[in-house]
């Protein structure tokens, strides 16, 4: 849909297998800390606040990832995440993460918006 925005996300130990390399399922922590970015700063929108304040959930409907080439402890990753469709009530969203230019990984995560007011 255009536009997208850049998060810069430093790997850190708990990241990681004894190995160093950063473990497949904490990739998913790290494209929702991309997320939260995205809320707080591209859509200064606190994402606390759109949770708790305004009472909405964004549960996780579906997602595919692409796992291209290794991330290892310290490396600083790009995740870039655009809008690939925006629905009623969810948006599908795409992440490309990199490494200095290298891709590492390419995801489509649908969300789902609702009101958890009683």
């Amino acid at each position: 849909m255009g536009r997208s925005f850049a998060s810069n996300i430093q790997s850190a130990s708990s990241h990681c297998d004894p190995a160093g390399q950063v473990y497949f399922p904490r990739f998913f922590d790290l494209l929702h800390d991309a997320m939260e970015d995205w809320f707080n700063v591209g859509l200064q929108e606190r994402f606390a606040d759109f949770l708790m304040k305004r009472q909405l959930g964004t549960p996780t409907v579906g997602t595919q990832c692409d796992f291209l080439s290794p991330a290892r402890f310290g490396d600083t990753l790009v995740i870039e995440l655009s809008i690939l469709r925006l629905g009623n009530s969810s948006i599908e969203l795409g992440f490309d993460a990199s490494i200095d230019g290298r891709a590492c990984l390419k995801c489509r995560h649908t969300i789902c918006i609702f009101s958890r007011k009683a």
